[in-house]
C-alpha cells in the first residue's frame, strides 16, 4: 500500500519535467505534517538573498519584507551552517525568537508561532530549505516531524538537482549548437536505432534535401545509397567509427564519417556522431594554423605538410621554410605515419575528406 509520503515524493520527482506538481506536493505537505503553512526558499549563504520558489499558506504581499529580515533570519543561518532539519527552538529560546522583528513584521501577521525547516539542497554557495509554519493553537514539532520534513526535503533537493544539471545541460547544448551551426559539413547525433537526436544547421539543410540522408516515417535515417545504409547501421549498433565513401551519380561527390560521442564521466554515451563532407564543396585553404587544429600536428609539421600540400617539393619547402632537406622529408615521414599516409595524393585527399579546399592544389 502506497502511503501519503510515497506519494508526495512521487509528486516531487514528477515536477523535475513540471514544476505544476511541486504546488501539488506543498499543498499536501502541510496537512502531512500538521502545519499551516509551506514554503520552499532558495537562500545565498554569503550575501544572504533570499528568493521564494514556492508557496502554500503565506502571504505573498509579505514577500518584500521577509527578503529584507532574511539576511539575519538565525534560524535560515544555522540551516545553512548545519545542514540539517531544525526548529526555531533548536537555534535560539523561544522567548527570543517571539521578540525578534522577524516574527513581529513576519510570523505575527500570518498567525504563524513555530516554524520547522529542512535543507533541501546546497549548491553553488545557495542554500534550497523547506520549511513549514505552525500556529498558536498546535502543539510544538517534534522529532518525529523533522524526520517527516527531512524525508521529504532530501528528495526536492535531489528532484532540484536533476532539474539543475539538465538546464545547464540544455544551456551547454544550445552552446555547442552555436559552434556546431558554424561547421559547414552536416552533423547529425544519432541513437543505435539511427533515430536522430540532434543536427545542425548544415545537418538540416541536407536532410530537408533529402538527395544523400533521409528522416524516415518510423523516425529512423537512411543513406540514400543502400550499401552504405547497411554498413552504416552495422557499425552504429557496434558503435564503432569509420568512413563510407557513397557511390553513383551526385552521391559520388560525399564521404560520411562515424564516430561514437563519449563523455569524461560515463564513456559511452548511446550517441553516434555522423559527419558527411561533400568533396566537391570549396572550403577552407589548408593554411598552418587550420591543419594544425584539425589533423593535430606540431607547428613545424603544419608549416611543412601547408606547403606540400601547396604543390611544394621537398626543396621547395625547405628553402621557403629554411631547414634542410632531411629535416623536412623527417616532418613529412613522421606526419605520414601518424596521419597512416602513403603518398602525397592520399595526402590531398585527406585533406578533401576534412573539408579543405583543394582544388587550386596541383
Amino acid at each position: 500500500m502506497i502511503d501519503e509520503a510515497n506519494r508526495l515524493i512521487g509528486l516531487i520527482y514528477e515536477g523535475i519535467a513540471d514544476d505544476f506538481h511541486w504546488g501539488a506536493v506543498l499543498e499536501r505537505v502541510a496537512p502531512f505534517v500538521g502545519a499551516v503553512g509551506v514554503g520552499l526558499g532558495m537562500q545565498d549563504m554569503e550575501s544572504h538573498q533570499f528568493r521564494g520558489l514556492a508557496s502554500r499558506g503565506i502571504d505573498l504581499d509579505l514577500s518584500d519584507r521577509y527578503r529584507r529580515l532574511a539576511p539575519t533570519n538565525k534560524i535560515w543561518i544555522e540551516i545553512g551552517c548545519r545542514h540539517q532539519p531544525l526548529t526555531d527552538r533548536m537555534v535560539m529560546p523561544k522567548a527570543a525568537f517571539l521578540r525578534s522583528e522577524l516574527y513581529a513584521d513576519w510570523f505575527r501577521p500570518h498567525g504563524f508561532h513555530e516554524v520547522m525547516a529542512a535543507p533541501a539542497l546546497f549548491k553553488n554557495k545557495a542554500s534550497v530549505v523547506l520549511v513549514v509554519f505552525r500556529d498558536k493553537g498546535r502543539e510544538d514539532f517534534e522529532r518525529a516531524d523533522l524526520k517527516k520534513i527531512g524525508g521529504i526535503a532530501y528528495h526536492f533537493g535531489r528532484a532540484l538537482s536533476i532539474r539543475a544539471d539538465r538546464e545547464q545541460t540544455e544551456q551547454e547544448l544550445v552552446a555547442a549548437k552555436m559552434v556546431l551551426d558554424e561547421i559547414p559539413d552536416a552533423i547529425l547525433f544519432v541513437d543505435r536505432m539511427v533515430r536522430l537526436k540532434h543536427v545542425n544547421k548544415v545537418g538540416q539543410i541536407t536532410l530537408d534535401k533529402g538527395t544523400v540522408i533521409r528522416r524516415l516515417l518510423n523516425g529512423r535515417l537512411e543513406i540514400r545509397d543502400r550499401r552504405a545504409d547497411q554498413l552504416l547501421a552495422a557499425l552504429i549498433s557496434e558503435a564503432r567509427g569509420g568512413e563510407l565513401r557513397l557511390s553513383g551519380g551526385e552521391l559520388g561527390t560525399f564521404v560520411i564519417r562515424l564516430q561514437p560521442c563519449t563523455s569524461a564521466g560515463s564513456g559511452d554515451t548511446g550517441i553516434m556522431i555522423i559527419r558527411i563532407i561533400d568533396l566537391g564543396r570549396k572550403g577552407e585553404r589548408p593554411t598552418a594554423a587550420r591543419l594544425r587544429e584539425y589533423l593535430g600536428l606540431s607547428l613545424r609539421q603544419s608549416e611543412v605538410i601547408s606547403e606540400l600540400a601547396r604543390g611544394g617539393t621537398e626543396a621547395t619547402v625547405a628553402q621557403k621554410l629554411g631547414m634542410k632537406e632531411s629535416t623536412v622529408h623527417e616532418h613529412i615521414r613522421r606526419v605520414y605515419d601518424k596521419l597512416e599516409l602513403g603518398s602525397r595524393a592520399e595526402l590531398i585527399a585527406l585533406l578533401a575528406r576534412v573539408s579543405f579546399d583543394i582544388t587550386s592544389l596541383s
